[in-house]
């Protein structure tokens, strides 16, 4: 059996030219490396290399064995990686979202079905979810967007629209109901984990008049300590009281509206039937 380190000095070797630079590289001494040469010859039972008073180079056959190698260490590093996913698989549900809220109301719902499981959460975009998801990195994600996708079962979750929170003084707060164009020139506070609400501020707002918030914590400190505007949402305002002397204001474009979806793979279905039933109860509960 041919251990897994001879191999890797080996590669090392084809690709720094040298025993020195190799050895270098493996922060191990040329004697040693040499020695794990002469190690791996022996076991192969063949020449590997060509010597002379001032040099040693991989001859054809030992050329042949590095591309063996190669193969090999990317079998081990696939297998590495393979028994560790699998493996967290089994003990983890991870779920991708491409919103926060969402994701905070649907992940007490896995916590309650699968209590033996850890539950891992992750924001990113409808596409990263959906590559994520098929490559099973996620068990189940929430999108914005309804997948035409036959591989992946969704379901209608929740919804959410945008609102936006300015104090009394604020020359728009006379206003029954706004625009993002109406809002473009005033400075707004937005956190930065907001999901791909933020590419929606970004794209229908100046990037220089948002003040994004890496804390959440630092951002309820200048909610409290400012009049400056801030985005909410009806689904937020339900969960929590807003600042007094502040007015809340509908944003009426269609895309400060959020229908959400939560999807897995068709063939998981039966296996996240019962939290795909308990969102369902929930939201019809919430009516």
């Amino acid at each position: 059996m041919i251990e897994i380190y001879l191999l890797e000095q080996l590669v090392a070797v084809a690709t720094h030219g040298t025993l020195l630079k190799a050895a270098e590289e493996l922060y191990i001494t040329q004697p040693a490396l040499s020695r794990s040469m002469k190690k791996l010859e022996a076991q192969l039972g063949v020449s590997l290399f060509d010597r002379d008073n001032s040099k040693i180079t991989l001859n054809k056959t030992g050329e042949y064995a590095v591309e063996y190698a190669k193969r090999i260490l990317e079998l081990n590093h696939e297998m590495c990686e393979g028994v560790s996913d699998f493996d967290r698989r089994r003990r983890t549900v991870s779920v991708g979202a491409c919103a926060p809220f969402p994701l905070g109301e649907l992940t007490p719902i896995i916590q309650e079905r699968f209590v033996e499981m850890a539950v891992s959460t992750e924001l990113a975009d409808d596409e990263r979810l959906i590559t994520r998801l098929k490559n099973r990195a996620y068990q189940l994600v929430i999108l914005h967007k309804r997948p035409d996708d036959d591989n992946l079962y969704c379901q209608h979750y929740l919804e959410e629209k945008l609102y936006i929170v300015v104090p009394e003084t604020h020359p728009l707060s006379a206003r029954d109901s706004i625009t993002f164009d109406d809002l473009r020139g005033y400075n707004v506070l937005l956190g930065n984990s907001i999901g791909f609400w933020m590419d929606i501020c970004r794209l229908r707002l100046k990037t220089e008049n948002l003040l994004i918030q890496n804390s959440m914590d630092a951002l309820f400190e200048l909610i409290e300590a400012s009049t400056l505007p801030f985005f909410t949402s009806d689904r937020i305002m339900e969960r929590q009281n807003q600042p007094s002397g502040r007015i809340v204001i509908p944003i009426d474009d269609q895309d400060a509206h959020a229908v959400y979806y939560i999807a897995c793979l068709a063939k998981d279905r039966n296996k996240y039937d019962a939290v795909f039933n308990a969102a369902r109860d929930a939201v019809f509960r919430s009516m």
